[in-house]
């Protein structure tokens, strides 16, 4: 009954908490809600790494331990399954046709090292786990001994290996020769790289920290604690908010849903050049009445073939690719002083848009601010 009271509830374990929650509801998203391939599993596996270690961080650092003592480390050894499973849920979005093959188990090498690193503590009872949690935690400081040293590097380097193999597998993939889909799926992924490399190093610079101090702070850790909370609830807003490019990029379905077509490359090129005249030497987006039925038939092509072209060459819809010459044009006349003596709808309406509320959400969208105000910016400015 005493443990009771010795429960430690604060701000970090509420942070600990809410991450954890967050992170089992997106994984209960991706896995029940999109369709599940290789991506989708590799993502999911490279969650629930970091939603484990969150429940570590939260037994140690509110004392639950001493109800569930066996619970305690358990996630730790999966830290070694972070670097591969980023390296291989990148592969997974990058490289074509991938498969996962018998030798890529070598991967898992690591992780079972550090199974056997940590089985003298798993082998101890639950009164003597105790005892040793608790003599850990009476101090702020634990005193840096080699085996650890050597694990916190390992760890360390070991993370850092696969995520700069997984840069340098989509640098030597290029972007010069790809379909403009691809090119954009290149940058999303470099960006998650260099982010996911940045959450890397805070952790690094914690360990070369410890090193010089010849122990560890446990204040330290909150950083990583916190850094993953956040990196759990970025990745799910950026999901919720930009449901199409997680979709697509981040999972991996622009891909399969083309996979039966039997267009070559060559002709969805050629097809998104015709699409791309069309609209830049004909200005067919002034047509109100545009419609992706009124393109295809224009083109004397399949709706299904101008929709896998846009996707596949130009990255976006059909809708997408016409509002954006539509605001492209409603922006240079704005800035125009020949059309001062019209309204911003009489403008935008002349532009192609059907109404007032798509033409403000799709502005608004691409100049980050309201037509008005993106009018009177450019008059203040001239």
């Amino acid at each position: 009954m005493d443990d009771i009271f010795n429960i430690s509830f604060d701000l970090w374990s509420a942070i600990l908490l809410f991450g954890l929650f967050q992170g089992l509801f997106f994984m209960g998203i991706l896995l029940l809600v999109y369709p599940r391939n290789l991506s989708n599993m590799f993502l999911s596996l490279l969650l629930f790494t970091v939603v484990f270690n969150l429940f570590n961080y939260l037994i140690l650092h509110s004392h639950l331990y001493r109800f569930s003592p066996h619970l305690t480390h358990l996630a730790t050894p999966f830290l070694l399954l972070l670097g591969p499973c980023y390296y291989f849920y990148i592969r997974s979005l990058w490289a074509a046709h991938f498969r996962v093959r018998a030798s890529d188990l070598l991967h898992v090498i690591p992780f079972l090292l550090t199974l056997v690193f940590f089985m003298p503590f798993y082998t101890l009872d639950g009164t003597a786990k105790i005892a040793f949690l608790d003599a850990q935690m009476a101090s702020e400081k634990q005193v840096l001994t080699p085996d650890v040293y050597g694990f916190l590097i390992f760890q360390i380097l070991h993370s850092f290996g696969y995520i700069y193999f997984s840069i340098k597998m989509l640098k030597r993939g290029g972007i010069g020769n790809h379909p403009r889909v691809l090119e954009n799926k290149y940058r999303w992924l470099q960006k998650f790289g260099f982010a996911f490399l940045i959450f890397w190093a805070m952790d690094f610079i914690g360990v070369l920290w410890f090193v010089g101090q010849g122990e560890i702070h446990r204040e330290a850790y909150y950083i990583t604690m916190l850094g993953c909370a956040v990196v759990i609830n970025v990745l799910l807003v950026f999901a919720l908010k930009n449901n199409k490019v997680f979709t697509e990029i981040f999972l991996n379905q622009s891909r399969e849903k083309y996979e039966a077509s039997k267009a070559p490359p060559s002709e969805l090129r050629k097809l998104s050049r015709q699409i791309v005249s069309y609209m830049e030497q004909d200005r067919a987006y002034l047509d109100a009445e545009l419609s992706l039925s009124k393109l295809a038939d224009h083109l004397e092509t399949p709706k299904y073939l101008i929709s896998q072209a846009l996707n596949m060459e130009l990255g976006t819809s059909f809708y997408e690719l016409l509002n954006t010459y539509r605001y492209r044009e409603v922006k240079r006349r704005l800035k125009d002083p020949q059309y001062r003596h019209l309204t911003i709808l009489a403008i935008a309406l002349d532009a192609g848009f059907n109404n007032k509320n798509t033409f403000n959400k799709v502005f608004k969208k691409h100049a980050g601010v309201t037509p008005s105000r993106f009018l009177q910016s450019s008059t203040d400015l001239k």
